[in-house]
Order: structure tokens, then sequence, then C-alpha cells
């Protein structure tokens, strides 16, 4: 098994598309700035839990 392992791919195909500058800038102006602040964290945080319990799993 070289390469990523499976809880990483899978926290880095949660946190691409939470973190499209794109998406990013609609997300602040639809939101405000607090819970824009309250988005990352819970996006960050979702994304590393749920990579641990794929590597942990697996």
């Amino acid at each position: 098994m070289d390469g990523m392992s499976m809880g990483s791919a899978a926290a880095f195909m949660i946190i691409g598309p939470a973190t499209k500058i794109t998406n990013l800038g609609a997300v602040k102006i639809v939101l405000g700035a607090k819970r824009f602040a309250m988005y990352w964290v819970f996006a960050i945080a979702f994304a590393l839990l749920t990579g641990w319990i794929v590597d942990f799993a697996i």
C-alpha cells in the first residue's frame, strides 16, 4: 500500500470542496464572519474525525 492512507483520502475528499475559494466567498457573504469561522472549525474537525475513524476501522 504505497501512497496515501484511506483515512487521509477520505479527509481530503471532504475538506477539498469545503475549502474552494469560490465556495468560501459565498459562504462568508451568506453566513457572516462569526458563522463563517464556525463553518471552518466544523469542516476541519469533521474531516479530521472522519479520517481517523476510517484509518482505525480498516
